[in-house]
């Protein structure tokens, strides 16, 4: 009887209208009181592991000023490099526009940018924003060597140096700049004010035993700090700085250690910003921190449930920002108007691609679709039918290729894609799907309307190593295909 009874029992408290709320209440009792008596019993551990979560929190928010700024600086080195090409094709227009904007953004002193130059492969100034940057040589400099000598291919960061010519502090972030074919034809550098980089930094500090410091991983020099920058200008640098050193070996983590001028106790933690190379650090004082965290132990009980709300609105401001970053990323990957990968995205991503076949020896091969007669559709019936157009060939070639290739929008009606391990038959045969798939389509939506593509196929390793490689010689087949009557698909190996 009393098995049968048990079941039933069980079943009505399950079922009864107060048991979540008082196994909420429960849990919430139990956890706050293990809570308080853990925080009673070690106060100075909790207190250490809070403030390391705010350095965590503290060190994130800088690392994300530091790559806004940076991202900044590469905009302006692509804008460096873009002018050489168009120096190359001899577009002088293009030029001044380019060399105007960037005269705009130094004077508007926007992202902490106080000067802009260029170098020859000597080292000699061939351009720049600022007053008798011509003709002056630079190659002694490290920021410039580092790149002359061959060492440094990406961005090179200086420590802060005093200029020659404006007579103001500066972090150099240097970064080589190319030929059409790869080859080396001077440097650009871009200076930003070591001041105004630190003002971003310390937005969520409080006090002064709290900073927060950007160092140098090469030298542990000191390029950034929320308060008190002017006075670390021209400094010793410290090599074997303690974070330094945990950085050179680990890209983010907690820290402690004693402060190299003034033997203060400093907890943190520190990160490396990806694709830099320089650490940036939050430090608190220990013993002022301690200090606080004595006054605020005395409080808890009483802000407990003033700290769960504010605890939720910090999650929903967190995730509404981390949504909306993901929107951001996601927008200024794609072309607005097809969805496809925009040419930066693809160069990021096709770079990635070509460095893990060559590390597996497989192959790759590329797509160059360019849309026949595309000016007529505009002319005949509208840009926007021409949109249509645009939009809806660019679904064929999604639904064409594979999840993990790679497709993108190269320019006006050009369309190229970018096939994992496939070789040059395959290829073959893939393009010549696509291209009556696209002729089967009838994209646009307009009655009457065919729209063909001729499509030109590159293959790595053997029509090149990289994507401006194969983009060349896929061009030159595109070429063939338009020459010969388009609605076709011609192979490199065809048109060399």
């Amino acid at each position: 009887m009393a098995t049968s009874v048990a079941p039933a029992t069980r079943r009505r408290i399950l079922s009864s209208a107060f048991l979540p709320p008082l196994l909420l209440w429960a849990l919430f009792c139990a956890a706050l009181g293990a809570g308080v008596a853990a925080y009673l019993h070690r106060a100075s551990t909790a207190a250490t592991e809070e403030i390391y979560t705010r350095a965590e929190a503290v060190a994130a928010v800088a690392e994300h000023t530091l790559l806004r700024a940076f991202e900044a600086v590469q905009g302006v080195h692509d804008l460096l490099q873009l002018r050489q090409s168009l120096l190359e094709a001899e577009e002088t227009p293009g030029t001044h526009a380019i060399q105007t904007h960037i005269e705009a953004i130094v004077a508007g002193g926007r992202f902490g940018i106080v000067q802009v130059g260029v170098t020859d492969r000597h080292g000699v100034g061939a351009w720049g924003t600022g007053g008798g940057a011509g003709g002056v040589s630079v190659a002694d400099r490290e920021y410039v060597r580092a790149h002359l000598d061959g060492g440094a291919d990406g961005l090179f960061v200086s420590h802060p140096l005093l200029g020659r010519s404006t007579g103001r502090w500066g972090v150099q972030v240097s970064r080589p700049v190319r030929d059409l074919w790869g080859r080396l034809v001077g440097v650009g550098v871009v200076s930003l004010d070591p001041v105004a980089l630190s003002r971003g930094l310390g937005r969520d500090l409080n006090g002064a035993a709290q900073v927060a410091v950007v160092r140098r991983l090469q030298d542990g020099a000191v390029l950034a700090r929320s308060r008190d920058m002017e006075a670390w200008l021209g400094r010793t640098s410290f090599p074997d700085h303690p974070v330094v050193v945990a950085a050179r070996r680990v890209p983010s983590g907690r820290i402690a250690f004693r402060g190299v001028t003034d033997g203060r106790e400093v907890i943190g933690a520190y990160r490396v910003p990806e694709g830099l190379p320089l650490v940036v650090t939050a430090g608190f004082d220990l013993a002022a921190e301690r200090a606080q965290s004595r006054w605020t132990a005395s409080a808890t009980a009483a802000a407990a449930f003033a700290a769960m709300l504010l605890a939720l609105q910090v999650a929903v401001s967190w995730a509404r920002g981390r949504e909306l970053r993901q929107r951001l990323q996601l927008e200024a990957a794609r072309d607005p108007l097809t969805g496809l990968l925009n040419r930066r995205a693809l160069r990021a991503q096709a770079a990635r691609l070509f460095t893990e076949a060559r590390a597996s020896s497989q192959t790759a091969a590329l797509l160059l679709l360019d849309l026949d007669h595309f000016k007529a559709v505009n002319d005949t019936h509208g840009h926007a039918a021409g949109d249509a157009v645009l939009r809806d060939v660019a679904e064929v070639l999604l639904g064409e290729i594979r999840h993990d290739d790679l497709a993108c929008r190269w320019g006006g009606e050009e369309m190229l894609a970018v096939l994992r391990n496939c070789d040059l038959v395959r290829a073959e045969e893939r393009a010549v799907k696509l291209r009556a798939a696209i002729a089967a389509a009838l994209p646009g939506g307009v009655p009457g309307l065919r729209v063909t593509a001729s499509i030109g196929v590159a293959a790595f390793p053997e029509h090149g190593a990289g994507l401006d490689e194969l983009t060349q010689r896929a061009d030159m087949a595109l070429y063939v295909a338009k020459r010969y009557g388009r609605d076709r698909v011609v192979c490199a190996l065809a048109a060399a």
